[in-house]
């Protein structure tokens, strides 16, 4: 496949991401405040997807992109738990933040702003803590019964999503497949697609991708999802408060440093490094998921505890 073709592959991918949910804080928020685990099947069926289509490029094209294990330590913890930190603040992850400026909430302009900070910042050693990314290479598909496991279970979970998309007429899943092959496709062919990894290679100075064809894709993702937005009559610019603009960027921030010890963000681990068989990709995912859940649970606890505090109480007059 052409580098060309990521183009109008990631408006695609713009357009659907605005079609279902598939914002992990929304869909972990679902599960713990409404029992409902619907939006993070639908986000496992897109890791599926993605899974089998880069199985399948992987087999007969030869010239797929797969990523590589890396070593689990306290760093991918320490990554994954902060990011998740971070998109709970930013009240978006990498994902839920394109459909957010899709749908207009420019606010969420401010979480790049927060990312390209920690990417700046990490760049300057003395304030770097983190230690390179200890890669310990992959072992092939047909060595490894987990995997060949996994990618079984990616087929059951397709098909279920095919059945319900013919016979239930489910539209969501529609839209979650093909989130999850067009991202195959772009990521196989070019992994550093991503606006994070864009943005992080345009403040190394590492100039334009030939052609331009990375940073064109990125700038169609967004179109995509705006385009989608305005058929839907769900596109209303606005800037929104200071508070969310604040939110914004912090959790931009605490992203952006998550992401430098997690290889890209959330986005990448959905859509490319856990569909990939890598198990750091499923760990950092799960992490993250659990994060946002015990801070969703523990915040009205810790909100009641600071307000029933001496700090908090009335002065009284004797």
């Amino acid at each position: 496949m052409t580098s060309f073709l990521i183009i109008p592959l990631a408006f695609i991918l713009g357009f659907a991401l605005v079609r279902v949910a598939t914002c992990t804080v929304a869909a972990t928020m679902r599960w713990v405040n409404q029992g409902k685990m619907d939006w993070l099947f639908g986000l496992l069926i897109v890791a599926s997807w993605a899974g089998l289509v880069l199985f399948l490029l992987l087999q007969y094209s030869g010239r797929a992109h797969i990523p590589v294990d890396i070593e689990i330590g306290w760093q991918l913890f320490f990554g994954a738990a902060i990011m998740g930190v971070g998109a709970l603040i930013n009240r978006g992850c990498f994902v839920g933040t394109v459909g957010y400026i899709g749908a207009g909430k420019f606010s969420y302009l401010l979480t790049f702003v927060g990312l390209a900070l920690a990417m700046l910042l990490l760049r300057v050693d003395a304030l770097n803590p983190f230690g390179p990314v200890v890669v310990t290479g992959r072992t092939a598909i047909e060595d490894d019964i987990i995997k060949q496991g996994v990618l079984l279970g990616f087929a059951g979970l397709s098909l279920l999503s095919l059945w319900l998309i013919i016979v239930k007429r489910n539209m969501a899943m529609l839209a979650l497949l093909t989130i999850g092959i067009t991202a195959a496709l772009i990521y196989g062919t070019r992994p550093e697609w991503s606006y994070a990894a864009v943005l992080n290679s345009l403040l190394a100075g590492q100039g334009l991708s030939v052609g331009m064809t990375v940073e064109i894709a990125v700038i169609a993702l967004f179109a995509g999802a705006v385009f989608s937005s305005w058929l839907k009559n769900k596109f209303h610019p606005q800037f929104g408060t200071w508070k969310l603009a604040v939110a914004n960027l912090s959790g931009g921030f605490l992203m952006g440093i998550g992401a430098a010890t997690v290889p890209g963000g959330n986005d990448v681990l959905l859509m490319w490094t856990a569909p990939g068989l890598t198990l750091y990709g499923a760990v950092a995912y799960l992490v993250m998921i659990a994060t946002i859940a015990v801070m969703l649970v523990a915040m009205p606890y810790a909100t009641k505890a600071v307000t029933q505090s001496q700090w908090f109480k009335k002065p009284t007059h004797e």
